[in-house]
């Protein structure tokens, strides 16, 4: 099981920001600080003990228009393909900001929540 994602607050304005794995700093999409990010080895972690049963698998909630089919979702072995577009329009006058950032939060949702294979997302950024 993977860990949930990692947030972090800006070091400028405090907004929560979610950490795609491996990431050094991060953007802010609100006050464009740059927070750097500290490597997690580098910190030690304090002992874990944990004397809860493992969490039971839920069950995903019934669509509420009725598209998805009751149950479980299927394997993520086969058939899942995913396109990850991040554009930000850089150099215009409609420039976008955290494009990247939010692409790459979406490629960690789909591997660590939804069990994509990493080769089967194609991301597509600019």
């Amino acid at each position: 099981m993977q860990p949930p994602p990692m947030l972090v607050n800006c070091g400028h304005c405090l907004t929560p920001l979610q950490l795609p794995p491996g990431v050094r700093s991060i953007r802010c999409a609100i006050c464009q600080g740059v927070t750097q990010i500290a490597d997690p080895r580098a910190v030690p972690h304090p002992p874990r003990v944990d004397h809860s049963p493992p969490p039971q698998p839920r069950m995903p909630a019934p669509s509420p228009y009725n598209h998805a089919p009751p149950g479980p979702p299927p394997s993520a072995h086969g058939r899942k393909k995913a396109v990850i577009c991040g554009i930000s329009y850089r150099y215009s006058r409609h420039e976008l900001k955290g494009c990247i950032n939010d692409a790459k939060c979406m490629k960690y949702l789909l591997i660590n929540r939804f069990h994509f294979p990493e080769s089967s997302i194609l991301m597509l950024t600019v």
